[in-house]
């Protein structure tokens, strides 16, 4: 399947949300989904997609002597192998119900799964101002389990094949995190958190072809 998602992230996000990296609102998508229908109503799926896009460091990520080598390792990556860094892979099990007529078979359903939305950052550096040493730290968090309404349209081509339209939306259950930390002589000088269950919010549009067994 192949398809394109939709960050449902609002333009008017809090001016909080800058702590996190950014990504575009509209990716593409590739995958698969195999769907078992083990009774007369009922069946049950297991769908693999990555989402493919390039984010956007946050203003306020700090880039220590380990940061910036680890761009550079990244860019290098990116030269000669660039889908390595801008894949981010999703996967969900669940139950469908089955609504079935002549060649026309429609499977809404619900599930559960893991996504890849940002990457786990920690990064540090330190400077000296005004006489005082500082240390400036950095952590992300935006990946998390999330629930997953879904429709999914099939019809029938051949007795083993079929065209499909898959629509998908999902909710994470878990906040998402960014925070900044300033610390200066052993005491905390600034702290900044932001925290969402809206990062990873999305919903997932893509068409293809089927097998049917």
């Amino acid at each position: 399947m192949a398809g394109a998602n939709f960050d449902l992230i609002s333009s008017g996000s809090p001016p909080g949300s800058k702590l996190f990296e950014s990504k575009p609102k509209v990716v593409p998508l590739a995958g698969f989904r195999f769907t078992y229908l083990f009774a007369e109503k009922f069946g049950g799926y297991a769908r693999f997609h990555a989402n493919f896009y390039t984010t956007t460091k946050s203003e306020y990520n700090p880039s220590g002597i380990a940061d910036i080598v680890m761009d550079i390792i990244k860019k290098l990556v990116d030269i000669n192998v660039p889908i390595i860094t801008k894949t981010h892979p999703v996967f969900d099990i669940g139950i469908i119900y089955r609504f079935e007529r002549n060649r026309w078979s429609i499977h809404p359903g619900m599930g559960i799964g893991y996504m890849t939305y940002l990457p786990d950052k920690e990064s540090s550096k330190s400077l000296k101002e005004d006489g005082v040493r500082y240390n400036v730290s950095y952590r992300q968090h935006a990946s998390s389990i999330f629930l997953n309404f879904g429709l999914s349209a099939r019809y029938r081509l051949f007795d083993t094949g079929a065209l499909f339209l898959d629509i998908n939306f999902q909710q994470p259950l878990q906040k998402s995190y960014a925070e900044l930390v300033v610390h200066g002589d052993q005491t905390v000088h600034e702290r900044k958190l932001y925290e969402t269950s809206t990062a990873g919010r999305n919903i997932n549009i893509s068409l293809g072809y089927g097998f049917l067994f």
